[in-house]
């Protein structure tokens, strides 16, 4: 593992104010330079880059050294979680953004975390709006966030309602308190953070802006049936945690039972479009992703059927989706 330090804005450790913005790359270079120019774009000047080379093969490390404000570690494919772990151990700034190498922030950004946080010292993070945008950079659409009407971890219970990792600002402190990211999930590892945060903690949220979800084939949200099937992992371990408690086991299910159908409608649809268009091929191509579902959607069930259980015997009624 080896580190590069470029042009620093500053010389102290863990200076108040300061954000530090780590960003982690796996052969992501010809993205990576929107996502460095989107952090030197902010109207909030005290920040520091780190990019985390995670063993790319392509470019990654010439366009990060392009930039001599970037700090660049770089080490052997480890995957994201281990990459994003990395880079936490060179943060200096007391506020820590994380920004996917293919995704970019807006230009008030940072601001608007540091102010959240400001009005909410009692906050763990806070985060803010995103919206998605395509491979070429042009704007798709903005995420929709629904108002949060329950305390934080129930409202993570029920679906990971932040959305995108880009949108959260982190106070650099409670990292030592509740751990880094877990290695052992091939997804959701952010799902599974915020999990661990609001059982303990409180959290902020703000109506901002602030980000740009890049949707590709290459993207983590188009592998859909390996997202359920993670997300039920870092669901059924909560179980612990909710056990006795009829709200918050039912607010699980409401979960489990979102999830379920928000990551294979999509799929249904696909396949019933190119039916209908008699795009034979696309349906023929969609259909062959349908026995990826099959094991996590059963899972999900079996999941769902335990719990009712657990709720029954908690004297918890019928469940709120």
């Amino acid at each position: 593992m080896t580190e590069t330090s470029g042009e620093n804005r500053v010389a102290d450790a863990g200076q108040q104010g300061l954000v530090t913005v780590v960003i982690p790359c796996y052969n992501q270079a010809s993205y990576l330079g929107e996502a460095i120019e989107s952090v030197r774009a902010q109207t909030y000047s005290s920040f520091e880059i780190v990019v985390v080379d995670d063993g790319s093969t392509d470019a990654t490390a010439a366009v990060a050294g392009s930039h001599p404000e970037v700090r660049l570690l770089r080490q052997r494919n480890a995957g994201l979680s281990a990459a994003r772990n990395a880079g936490l151990g060179l943060v200096r700034g007391e506020y820590l953004v994380f920004l996917d190498a293919d995704d970019r922030l807006l230009p008030d950004a940072l601001r608007d975390g540091i102010e959240s946080l400001e009005r909410h010292p009692e906050a763990a993070f806070t985060s803010g709006h995103f919206r998605y945008i395509r491979a070429d950079g042009s704007t798709q659409r903005e995420f929709a966030q629904e108002p949060l009407e329950c305390p934080p971890y129930e409202g993570m219970l029920r679906g990971n309602y932040i959305g995108m990792h880009s949108t959260v600002m982190f106070r650099r402190a409670i990292f030592d308190e509740v751990g880094t990211f877990d290695t052992s999930l091939r997804s959701c590892e952010d799902y599974d953070l915020y999990m661990r945060i609001t059982r303990r903690y409180a959290v902020a949220r703000h109506d901002r802006l602030v980000a740009e979800y890049r949707r590709h084939d290459a993207s983590m949200s188009v592998r859909a049936g390996r997202m359920l099937d993670t997300a039920l992992d870092v669901l059924a371990a909560q179980r612990p945690f909710i056990r006795g408690n009829g709200r918050l086991i039912g607010a699980c299910q409401a979960g489990i039972r979102g999830m379920r159908r928000n990551l294979i409608r999509p799929l249904l649809s696909g396949i019933l479009g190119a039916l209908r268009t008699a795009n034979w091929s696309r349906a023929a191509q969609l259909s062959m992703q349908l026995p990826t579902y099959v094991a996590p959607v059963l899972r999900a069930t079996w999941l769902d059927l335990r719990l009712t259980i657990e709720r029954i015997s908690a004297g918890q009624g019928r469940v709120q989706a």
